[in-house]
């Protein structure tokens, strides 16, 4: 399990971004990738391109793969993987077996069942949402990219002190 420093007060997540080259991510997204204390991608990443600008970009980063992602990023990096911040433990996961919305938590709580995550970040459905259940808050910042009338949007947590903010920022589609 990898243990944030306590210094660490933003988080920002990202899932889905399905490009192949780091500057092909929405320039809002690689602006918080600098800003931002630790960067955790949800998986489907799709290039080793993309994983290297974030770790040349980012003070920290924590990266699972997703079922789009190729061998050789799936021999490199973890399907799920843990974190924890202060008292609280953190899941990452791409259920690719989870298939559109609604997702079954319960499998995926069961992915954790050692850990006992507080929270858990996934990616997969490119549905953007946080939702608590059985006690355990699930965050999807949903996809990386925009896509017809779909903005690309990210999920920044906040610490201050002992409180918590989650919000998901949607990125306004430019016309072409």
């Amino acid at each position: 399990m990898k243990i944030l420093d306590d210094n660490t007060k933003s988080i920002l997540v990202i899932s889905d971004t399905h490009k192949t080259t780091y500057s092909d991510i929405d320039i809002e997204i690689q602006k918080q990738i600098k800003k931002s204390d630790f960067v955790v991608h949800c998986g489907d990443i799709i290039s080793e391109k993309i994983i290297e600008g974030i770790e040349k970009n980012s003070k920290d980063n924590l990266i699972v793969h997703g079922n789009s992602d190729p061998l050789s990023i799936r021999n490199k990096i973890p399907r799920k993987s843990v974190f924890k911040l202060n008292n609280d433990i953190f899941g990452v996961i791409h259920p690719f077996w989870g298939g559109p919305p609604p997702i079954d938590f319960d499998l995926i709580i069961d992915q954790f069942k050692n850990d006992n995550p507080k929270f858990i970040l996934f990616g997969h459905t490119h549905d953007a949402h946080i939702e608590e259940y059985k006690g355990v808050t699930f965050i999807n910042p949903g996809q990386g990219y925009s896509e017809f009338v779909i903005p690309a949007s990210f999920c920044l947590i906040n610490f201050k002190k002992s409180m918590i903010s989650i919000e998901i920022k949607k990125i306004q589609i430019k016309n072409s």
